[in-house]
């Protein structure tokens, strides 16, 4: 076996995640975390946690980021930090957001490869109604409740932000991780069970199946951002759809992917292979994959995003007719509140982010403080009655 090289093999697949501690202090630095950025922040999570859109306080907000002396750019980044959080996968990945501009002409071919099979998934699993359907057995099948809660950056789209702008690039590269891991999986997954001798072919079969994979991935992500949520009793939960995609994927992927990097890097080292060139390339996979990833991500969102959330949630609507709720969050007590069902509150969202609200109503939302004395309990109230 050679050790050597199995050691700094394995070092080279830990620089990701060496950079990602680091760059994860480095990035809230960077948003901001001075009392401007904090107090902004403060303002926006106050609107979050009464349950209201952060669109219906757009100008009061402005008006506030104003006084801090926040640029526009600076106000919409810390709003994607906020309603897009990243977390450590996201920094595991981060480089490759730096560069995007940059490589994304080389993923051009891969994109323009790829769209003709997110509309054929579009229609198989939207217009053809499978995915609705599904959702509809899996609620029967596990005794689940689907209902409807907004989240607070709906129908807020900010009209000045650029294209490019990194606030916008957050927003899409929420769903990376997702896609990148599953890239680097299906190559993983090729490797081993073909294991030709040209690892050009290899990825030349794998970039087939992600492409095939992604498609599905992107049709399922927009079609969830329609807000709908599964209720689970039994255990007390709430779960969106989207994030009930997301775990169950990720056992899948991420076991996978330590199984197979481990194998695959043993197997390089004792049958005389390379363990070095086999680390790099799946570093160059990862951010390539990830790349790819947030292109779909981004050109199928803003060329197809606003039809297919319209078309699923007025599928959700037809078939399903769930309530829609609010979730708000007052001195450490969370309400869960119906409010209509959720064809009249997509009738009135979009009429009530019109009607702006002022600073003073701003200032009047109550706040998610914890009472510094706690709960009262119960058991006492009890007793002394």
């Amino acid at each position: 076996m050679d050790s050597t090289g199995f050691g700094y093999g394995l070092v080279i697949l830990l620089i990701p995640l060496l950079l990602a501690l680091p760059m994860r202090l480095a990035w809230q630095l960077f948003v901001g975390s001075g009392h401007e950025a904090s107090e902004y922040k403060q303002n926006v999570r106050q609107i979050i946690d009464s349950g209201h859109q952060v669109s219906e306080f757009r100008d009061a907000l402005n008006d506030i980021a104003r006084q801090l002396r926040l640029a526009p750019s600076k106000q919409r980044l810390i709003e994607a930090d906020i309603l897009h959080p990243l977390t450590l996968s996201h920094f595991l990945l981060l480089p490759s957001l730096f560069i995007l501009p940059l490589t994304f002409f080389i993923a051009l071919p891969v994109i323009l490869v790829g769209f003709p099979f997110m509309l054929l998934m579009e229609w198989l699993l939207i217009r053809q109604k499978i995915v609705i359907y599904s959702l509809k057995n899996a609620e029967r099948f596990f005794h689940w409740q689907i209902i409807h809660i907004p989240r607070p950056h709906r129908s807020s789209e900010n009209k000045d932000a650029r294209l490019t702008e990194l606030s916008q690039q957050i927003v899409h590269f929420s769903h990376v991780p997702q896609a990148a891991f599953l890239g680097l999986f299906a190559w993983l997954i090729v490797h081993w069970v073909l294991n030709l001798d040209s690892w050009g072919y290899e990825i030349l079969i794998a970039g087939v199946f992600y492409i095939i994979f992604l498609s599905i991935l992107s049709v399922l992500n927009t079609a969830f951002e329609s807000d709908l949520v599964f209720v689970d009793p039994a255990k007390g939960r709430l779960v969106p759809v989207d994030q009930w995609l997301d775990s169950i994927l990720k056992p899948i992927v991420g076991i996978g992917l330590l199984f197979l990097l481990g194998r695959n890097l043993l197997e390089e080292a004792r049958n005389g292979g390379n363990p070095v060139l086999f680390s790099v390339v799946v570093i160059l996979l990862l951010y390539a994959a990830s790349i790819i990833g947030i292109s779909f991500r981004w050109g199928y969102s803003s060329w197809r995003g606003k039809v297919v959330r319209t078309n699923f949630s007025q599928l959700a609507v037809d078939i399903m007719d769930p309530l829609s709720y609010d979730l708000t969050r007052i001195k450490g007590q969370i309400s869960l509140t119906m409010k209509t069902n959720m064809r009249g509150r997509l009738d009135n969202m979009f009429v009530e982010t019109k009607n702006q609200h002022s600073f003073d109503e701003l200032q009047k939302l109550p706040q998610a403080k914890p009472h510094p004395l706690g709960p009262n309990n119960p058991i006492q109230l009890n007793e002394s009655s």
